[in-house]
Formats: structure tokens, C-alpha cells, sequence
């Protein structure tokens, strides 16, 4: 059966929130001058890049 488009829609969003929920874990725990010299755009790179990973094996394991 085929997944809807919807479907992956939301499969795609959970990922990409559960991807953000992992980088602040991951950024809470490292020490504060870690944190200061990081720029802002990391978070979001990371983010994207873990979502956009975890929603691809989440739609190849769906087929």
C-alpha cells in the first residue's frame, strides 16, 4: 500500500522535531564556552541535516 503524501509530510516533521529536540540536548550538555564560539547557524544546519536524514530511512522502511 501506498503511503500518502501526508503521511510522509508529517513523517518528515516528526523527524525534523525530533532532530531539534536531540541538537539542544546535545548543546545543553556541552560546556558554555563551547557554546559561545558556535555560531547560530549550526543549530539549524544540524537540524536540517538529521531531519532530512531520519525522514529518508523513515520512507524507505515505510515501502
Amino acid at each position: 500500500m501506498r503511503t500518502s503524501l501526508l503521511r510522509q509530510a508529517l513523517a518528515g516533521l516528526a523527524a525534523c522535531a525530533v532532530a531539534f529536540f536531540i541538537i539542544l540536548g546535545v548543546m545543553a550538555v556541552l560546556p558554555r564556552a563551547v557554546q559561545d564560539s558556535l555560531p547560530p547557524g549550526i543549530l539549524g544546519g544540524a537540524v536540517v541535516v538529521l531531519g532530512v536524514t531520519a525522514a529518508r530511512r523513515y520512507a524507505r522502511r515505510a515501502r
